[in-house]
Parts: C-alpha cells; sequence; structure tokens
C-alpha cells in the first residue's frame, strides 16, 4: 500500500529511533494546548515492534516518514499512535496508514476498530469522521479524551463481484416452467407494478425462495402486496407456479435467474420489502465475493428499497450472519433493526429451515431498515 510515493511495510527493530523522532516533531504542537507533553512523544515504541504492532511509511529514498501503532489481540481492534512527520503531512500518509491498520485488521477477522485522541488535538477530530469514524463519547483521563470507533466490513467486500447467479444455485431437473408463462416476469418490459399487480398497493421481493413455503404464504396473507419472486432453481420454480395456480394467488409473479437482473430492472425506491431467506453461503473464502449480501449487493438493495422499507435476512450460517451485521453497520443506507433468534411474525418456516434445526443449527433474523 502506498500514498504519493510512499510504501507502507511493518516495522523492524532498525526503525524505533525514527518513530521517537518523528512522534516528539509531530506532537511537539500540542504541547502548549494541553499543558503536558502528549504520551505518544515518550512512548517506547521496540515492544510494540517486536510485537508486531507498527507500520513504517517510508518515502521514495527509504527513510521512515510516518508510523502508525496498533494493537489487534483485544476484543476489538485498537489503532494507536498515528504519526508523520511534519514536512510530509498534507500528502495523505495519515489517512494511508489508517487505511493499511484497518486492512490487518479486517483480514484477522476484526468487525469494528476504535481509538482515542485528545480533544486538543482538533487535526484528529478532523480527520477520523472523515475517514469513517463516529464519535462515541468522551472521557476524562490524563485530560480529556474523545473516543472514536468504525465499523469494518469484511476484507473479501471490498473485492468485486463475480457476475454469476446469486443464490441456490441450478440443481437436479424436475418440472418445467414454459418461457412464454403469465406469470414470469418480462425484464425487456418497463416496470408497471398497475399491470403486473393491479390490486397491490406495494411491492415485495423475494430472492431465493427455494420451495415456495414462505412466498406462498405470503402472498396468501397478504393479498394487497404485488410479490415478486426469484429463484435459479427450476426445480422449485415449476413447483411454486403450479402451486400459486391451484391456491388462486393473482398477487404473484416469477423470475428465474440472478436476481441482481431484476433489481437492476426495478426503479428506484419500488420495493416496501425485500426477504433474502437462506441465501447460498458460499462456505469458502475465496468464494465470499459471489455472496448476495456484500457492500455491491446492498447498494442495489439501497436503490430499489424505499425509504423506511425493509430488508430481511434469514441464514443458519454463522459467519454468514456475522458479515451480514458488520455490511450492514458499515453500509450508510441501512440500519440493523432487529437481531434475533426468533422469527419473524406469521412465519410458516422452510424446508431448508427444518433442515438446518434437524443438524443442530440456529438460525438468526435479521431485519434492516431503510434509511
Amino acid at each position: 500500500m502506498s500514498a504519493d510515493g510512499v510504501t507502507i511495510r511493518r516495522a523492524v527493530a532498525d526503525d524505533a529511533a525514527a518513530f521517537s523522532v518523528i512522534a516528539e516533531a509531530a506532537f511537539a504542537p500540542y504541547v502548549a494546548a494541553m499543558g503536558r507533553r502528549p504520551a505518544p512523544m515518550d512512548e517506547d515504541h521496540a515492544p510494540l515492534i517486536e510485537a508486531g504492532g507498527v507500520l513504517a511509511a517510508v518515502d521514495g529514498d527509504g527513510a521512515v516518514c510516518g508510523f502508525a501503532a496498533f494493537d489487534l489481540s483485544l476484543p476489538e481492534a485498537w489503532l494507536g499512535t498515528v504519526a508523520v512527520a511534519p514536512p510530509h503531512q498534507g500528502r495523505g500518509i495519515g489517512p494511508a496508514l489508517v487505511a493499511a491498520v484497518e486492512a490487518r485488521a479486517r483480514a484477522v477477522g476484526a468487525t469494528h476498530i476504535a481509538l482515542r485522541t485528545n480533544v486538543a488535538m482538533t487535526q484528529n477530530l478532523a480527520l477520523y469522521p472523515g475517514l469513517g469514524y463516529e464519535s462515541t463519547g468522551t472521557r476524562t483521563e490524563d485530560g480529556e479524551r474523545v473516543y472514536f470507533r468504525k465499523a469494518l466490513a469484511p476484507a473479501m467486500a471490498v473485492k468485486k463481484p463475480v457476475d454469476a447467479l446469486y443464490g441456490r444455485r441450478k440443481g437436479q431437473a424436475g418440472g418445467t416452467v414454459a418461457p412464454e408463462d403469465p406469470l414470469l416476469i418480462d425484464l425487456s418490459v418497463p416496470f408497471d407494478r398497475a399491470a403486473l399487480f393491479p390490486a397491490a398497493d406495494r411491492l415485495c421481493v423475494e430472492v431465493g425462495f427455494g420451495g415456495g413455503e414462505h412466498f406462498l404464504d405470503h402472498a396468501a396473507r397478504e393479498p394487497g402486496a404485488g410479490l415478486i419472486g426469484i429463484e435459479p432453481f427450476q426445480t422449485g420454480l415449476a413447483r411454486a407456479m403450479k402451486a400459486a395456480r391451484e391456491a388462486g394467488l393473482a398477487n404473484v409473479r416469477f423470475y428465474q435467474g440472478d436476481a441482481r437482473r431484476v433489481l437492476e430492472w426495478l426503479p428506484d425506491g419500488a420495493a416496501a420489502r425485500v426477504d433474502i431467506l437462506y441465501p447460498d453461503p458460499w462456505h469458502k473464502q475465496r468464494h465470499w465475493k459471489r455472496r448476495f449480501v456484500s457492500s455491491d449487493g446492498l447498494d442495489r438493495l439501497a436503490r430499489v428499497v424505499a425509504p423506511g422499507g425493509e430488508v430481511r435476512f434469514a441464514s443458519d450460517i454463522d459467519h454468514y450472519v456475522r458479515w451480514t451485521r458488520a455490511h450492514v453497520e458499515a453500509h450508510p443506507a441501512f440500519v440493523l433493526e432487529a437481531d434475533s433468534a426468533d422469527p419473524w411474525p406469521h412465519w410458516p418456516g422452510t424446508r431448508y429451515e427444518a433442515k438446518a434445526f434437524r443438524e443442530g443449527r440456529t438460525p438468526r433474523y435479521l431485519t434492516l431498515r431503510r434509511a
């Protein structure tokens, strides 16, 4: 990682002397305001370096021009001293050091990172909010200190998502669906809620409905809602369409394929609710970029879900639940309103959920509110 020709690397023992010189110069302007020497000016960097808790910024000539200390062994990742030599300030080195520490924190699974600074250090009070940190309050500790905290989306979230089916993948053959079936939506025609659902006053979408247990129950209980169900697995799609016809449900439409295509087709703020129930967890780390819940996925949902609307997420995979919490907290468009082991009201259950219970897994049910 670099900033303006400066490389960031792990600190070595020989850097300790340079760190002391940099801290002395960087924090000297605050001595008068604080009435004492700031703690970083007298910090012993050698033990931190030995523990692997310091990154060094090095210029093109190999000279150390900044550093950042951190501790990832605590319950919450901690960003310590960040200092840049005065001649090199204003080049983006400080933010680059912070970003490098955050990347290391994400790599070890941290979902948040915290820091503190003195109220007299006005530059820091302006810098950290600009880097996504939120103040969590002040405390009187050897002077007045301001605490900050930032949610970290998992490392894989920043990678480009795979342009492939999201949700359950196609499985064995079973059931057929005619392409011209009137229950299927046509993405080549602009979305028109009144034409698709004449009696509906709102639109709901379910991504990867599997066997359709929840989707069909939802449609029967809420005839005033128009429902679009998305499922790449043809057997489940055919079964759900057949059941919808037998039940006389007039408020459902279906799509077989990638849910992103439907989200791209829908206009801004079109959906009152989107349900993502037991999506494919993509267990292997190299496949996490395929998960439906991601920075990219939340961006798409933020455009489609109306302000005040909901995204409901259910999963029995602990890592995917933690992943989702972290992504939601890091995304400005959503608030995690509810997080429970109890399902939502009128929950009919699904066959996948029943399998999870049989195998000893406990699902979580998350409600995301569109800010």
